[in-house]
């Protein structure tokens, strides 16, 4: 072979692999799967971060080897956690029609994928990408319906519900100031005392997961119409009378 033939072989066998190589580094990956992942935590309901801490839900971003650009991202979800959302909807038929004509639906296995292309200079997520019509939207409008229905239901306290993990410290002053910003307490008594009396009543009956999954139904208009929770706002109301707190005017 001559040694002219041979630099033309070397350098097109270099120009290939040279173009085949990857468009997105381990660097970057890892910064759009901390992306993502920032992205639900903060959209989606608490049940969903309650499940990211257990490390029952993972989370991984990969590049696609046949589509340079292109990401994947691949979601584990707890089979349970598909149970217990499409309990939910199996309880109520109507919810479950009127979701599925808008396009929602609940996972349908417990590991679930989505290819989107990615601007290497700045990892930008095209537009067209994230509508609901397109892979990571669909997707991420399914895990969101999804842990909403599970937060929902989990907002539910049983009659008489009794709770036997203690919050913590910093929790029981995060409940007790949001409390006397939100209450008076009745004449000639202390309002953070108050506080403190309906902090440690509402403890003893409602984990602070619980509460989280409360706070979620009660600033979601659409889930407060699901009546979630009808324990717990008689169960608060008592805590207040009992407690000495009445609603500032």
């Amino acid at each position: 072979m001559s040694i002219k033939r041979g630099f033309w072989i070397v350098f097109f066998s270099g120009f290939w692999q040279l173009s085949d190589a990857a468009c997105l580094n381990t660097t970057q990956l890892e910064t759009l799967q901390q992306n993502e992942q920032n992205y639900l935590l903060n959209r989606i309901p608490p049940a969903f971060t309650h499940a990211v801490s257990d490390q029952l839900v993972t989370l991984k971003v990969t590049e696609k080897q046949d589509e340079p650009c292109t990401a994947l991202l691949t979601l584990s979800l707890p089979a349970a956690h598909l149970e217990e959302a499409n309990a939910v909807l199996d309880a109520e038929p109507a919810k479950k029609i009127m979701l599925a004509a808008q396009g929602y639906a609940i996972p349908s296995t417990t590991q679930i994928e989505a290819a989107f292309r990615v601007t290497p200079a700045n990892l930008e997520i095209p537009s067209t990408e994230i509508l609901q019509t397109a892979a990571l939207g669909q997707l991420r409008a399914s895990v969101e319906m999804m842990y909403s229905l599970i937060t929902q239901a989990r907002a539910n306290l049983a009659e008489n519900a009794q709770n036997t993990t203690p919050w913590s410290t910093a929790y029981q002053q995060a409940n007790t100031q949001r409390c006397t910003e939100k209450y008076t307490a009745q004449t000639g008594q202390d309002r953070v005392a108050a506080c403190a009396c309906q902090a440690k009543t509402l403890a003893a009956h409602v984990s602070e997961r619980q509460m989280a999954y409360i706070d979620y139904v009660r600033s979601n208009p659409y889930a407060m119409a699901t009546g979630s929770s009808q324990y717990f706002a008689r169960l608060e109301s008592k805590t207040k009378s009992d407690c000495g707190l009445a609603a500032k005017k």
